[in-house]
């Protein structure tokens, strides 16, 4: 499976790695099962260091913040909660970006910064 899941309780975080061709309707199963979980991590990391994301385009991830608001009322669960994209390529992080300028208009509740490195993420998400 392109996209694996592991929940580290002590940090109250759910990492998602992508792996290899990942497709939109991948992330959207992986989305569902975090916001459908009985309980909710305060942050999530999403690791795209080793997933290929040329098949996705600006609508497809427009798609992603449509996907998110249907679980709007879970949003207050994770409302000074994070959420942190590792993007290595330019691709990856120009995708990442837009995905955190849609945040930042849709006015969610909880933080999505995009890096460039895994060490950079995991400080930012460790910062209160």
């Amino acid at each position: 499976m392109p996209i694996s899941s592991e929940v580290d309780k002590t940090r109250n975080l759910t990492i998602y790695t992508l792996i290899g061709s990942t497709t939109i309707d991948e992330i959207h199963g992986a989305l569902k099962s975090f916001w459908e979980a009985h309980e909710l991590t305060l942050d999530l990391l999403w690791d795209t260091r080793s997933a290929t994301l040329k098949n996705l385009r600006i609508s497809d991830i427009e798609s992603i913040v449509t996907f998110i608001h249907q679980y709007r009322n879970r949003f207050n669960e994770r409302k000074r909660g994070k959420a942190a994209i590792v993007a290595s390529t330019d691709l990856q992080y120009g995708l990442s970006r837009t995905l955190e300028i849609l945040f930042e208009i849709e006015n969610f509740p909880n933080k999505l910064q995009s890096f460039r490195t895994i060490e950079e993420a995991n400080q930012w998400l460790s910062q209160r």
